[in-house]
């Protein structure tokens, strides 16, 4: 699989995920620790414009603060990031996802695939590492979510 295909598999997985989750479950506690669905998709959501601003660096811009803060300290920019939506309704985070899962897909679709591929291209993620490394390791990242939710929803419908 391409980057461009692991990128959009990614998306993918999130919409079947959420597909038909009934409102009141989206603030449930306890789906990622004390995370509801809205709280993960939050984090998915700061993540895909991590990946926005990862992009942006094939095209000459510099790295952004908000994506040095994510390598700096990932602990700490995952609860600014889901403490930041807090006050979001599942839909605005919903569309917050969607429409940086647009952009990320359209600037990724720009860098030629020999780049994506071309290691030591990430100087702050690693010089081993190539952007299609990054992409497959926040797909993983993304599915593990998935599969929270999955999990979740599974004990909701059971009654646990």
């Amino acid at each position: 699989m391409d980057a461009v295909q692991i990128l959009e598999s990614s998306h993918a997985r999130v919409l079947e995920t959420l597909d038909d989750l009934s409102e009141p479950l989206w603030d449930v506690p306890g789906v990622c620790g004390e995370w509801s669905v809205k709280d993960i998709v939050a984090h998915l959501a700061s993540y895909e414009r991590v990946v926005i601003d990862v992009l942006k660096t094939f095209q000459g811009d510099e790295p952004t603060p908000y994506l040095l803060r994510y390598f700096a300290d990932n602990d700490e920019f995952n609860k600014a990031q889901v403490e930041a939506r807090k006050y979001l309704t599942a839909q605005q985070i919903m569309n917050e996802y969607h429409d940086a899962e647009v952009q990320s897909a359209s600037l990724l679709a720009q860098i030629p695939a020999d780049v994506v591929q071309q290691v030591g291209t990430l100087p702050w993620y690693g010089p081993e590492h190539c952007l299609k490394d990054f992409i497959g390791i926040l797909y993983q990242h993304t599915c593990e979510h998935c599969d929270q939710i999955v999990q979740f929803r599974q004990q909701q419908s059971l009654g646990v």
